[in-house]
Formats: structure tokens, sequence, C-alpha cells
């Protein structure tokens, strides 16, 4: 059997370039002094731009578990980030909306995570950028079809 090169593999590289940059958004994070980790800003920019989400839709979303999901909510609600609605059709579903602290939030880190991703493309080119984002499409649509193929 062939030695394979972990430093080659696939997996090894997204792995580690999706674990670097969520280290240097986390860093940016604490030297702009938001009192919030970057998991629960993703979360809290996807219920931004999905007003009134259920949790399971962020779970399909952001491709993250529901009790991952469930404890990032818990920890933006307890922040008073996010508020728990009850839906109007069903009470026993919540619906999260943003607060207006987490509108300010929100408002702050955005820039700030876009200005450090715009870095990364600048560092890439158009034409490379454009060629990642369509390769990353790609693979998540193969391990989608092959998730969807399994059940």
């Amino acid at each position: 059997m062939k030695k394979v090169q972990i430093h080659q593999n696939l997996g090894y590289l997204l792995t580690t370039a999706t674990n670097a940059l969520v280290t240097h958004m986390q860093r940016t994070i604490l030297e702009q002094q938001i009192d919030v980790p970057f998991e629960q800003l993703r979360v809290l920019m996807f219920i931004s731009n999905n007003e009134g989400v259920k949790q399971q839709d962020i779970c399909t979303g952001l491709n993250k578990v529901k009790p991952g999901v469930s404890r990032l909510v818990d920890g933006l609600v307890k922040k008073k980030l996010v508020e728990q609605r009850s839906d109007k059709t069903d009470r026993r579903v919540k619906n999260l909306h943003i607060t207006s602290k987490g509108v300010e939030v929100r408002n702050h880190f955005y820039p700030i995570g876009l200005g450090e991703l715009k870095k990364i493309e600048t560092h890439l080119g158009e034409k490379e950028t454009e060629q990642l984002k369509n390769h990353l499409r790609k693979i998540k649509e193969i391990i989608s079809n092959t998730e969807n193929n399994n059940e």
C-alpha cells in the first residue's frame, strides 16, 4: 500500500485551512474587544440574515448538529444578542430574532470579518478566489449527494 502524505491529503488541507481561518478570526475578534466567540458570531450573522429562523434551519444552513447549535443559541440569548419568540402557528416552536444589542455587535464585527476575508481574496487574486469557491461548492455538493444516497 502506498504511503499517504498527510500534508497532501484533501481532508487534512481543508481541515487545517478552516482551523487556521477560525483561529485568525478569533484573534481578530479578541483584538477588537468583541466579547463574543467566533462560532457564536457565525450563528448571530445567520440569524441576522434569516430573521425569525428556527434552530433546525441554523443546523442545516451552517451544517452543524443540533446540540452544538442549541448551546451557541443559549449563549447568544444569555448575552441578550438574540431572543426567542413563540411561532405564531405553533407555540412549541421558537423563532430566533436578533436584538438591538445583537445588531450593534453584528455591525461592529461585520466590516472587520469581511475585511479579513477580503485580505485573503486579494492575496489569492480574483481568478483563484473564484476557482476556490467553485471547488468548495462542488465538494459540499458531493458530500451532500453522498449523504442523501446513504439515507
